[in-house]
């Protein structure tokens, strides 16, 4: 489904609304917990809601403007340098893992320059999963370095699941790759028919 921005907006607003006047009167739950389950309902109809692009937009490919590709494009380089300082304040296996981090967001970068259309299949994960892997990075390395006695062990399980995200990013990255083999094989085909043809 897509609405233009005012219209989303809107419609998420009063998803929200009749969500937190049925769990306050219908539910009788107190205030501040109809209202978290409110503003959660909001987020994600913001997320199931896609954009519809304005009449005004210069459309790159089928579903995606200029604009939204090159907001895109600075969001994962800003991603690849934090992450590179990251690597750089970080030590032993997290500065590997982070500089690979830092990699495959620089290659799922050039994937999204070389085919926009890579940017409709990864657009939740570069507006929300994005921001969030690199804060956590950073939060990580921040307490790895304060973290003393049984700290240690709380921090040394939350690096475990920070380096989870690499085989996440490596399967983007992956899926990117594979977009363009079927447009270049569908090209080829096409081409092939035609030559046959003549």
């Amino acid at each position: 489904m897509q609405l233009p921005e005012a219209a989303r907006q809107i419609a998420a607003g009063i998803a929200a609304a009749l969500v937190f006047l049925g769990l306050f009167f219908g539910l009788q739950l107190v205030w501040w917990i109809a209202l978290v389950g409110a503003v959660g309902v909001f987020a994600a109809a913001l997320l199931i809601i896609d954009r519809k692009p304005e009449a005004t937009e210069e459309m790159v490919v089928d579903g995606v403007s200029r604009a939204e590709l090159t907001g895109a494009i600075n969001a994962i380089t800003e991603a690849s340098k934090r992450m590179r300082q990251i690597a750089l304040s970080a030590s032993g296996d997290d500065k590997t893992e982070f500089q690979r981090m830092a990699s495959l967001f620089e290659a799922i970068r050039g994937h999204h320059i070389k085919d926009p259309r890579d940017y409709r299949h990864t657009r939740r994960f570069i507006r929300h999963d994005l921001p969030r892997i690199v804060d956590t990075a950073e939060r990580y390395v921040e307490l790895n370095k304060k973290a003393t006695g049984g700290n240690r062990d709380r921090v040394q399980s939350l690096g475990d699941r920070i380096r989870s995200f690499t085989p996440v990013l490596e399967k983007i990255d992956q899926a990117c790759l594979e977009n363009d083999f079927m447009a270049l094989e569908v090209q080829v085909e096409v081409l092939g028919d035609q030559l046959e043809s003549r």
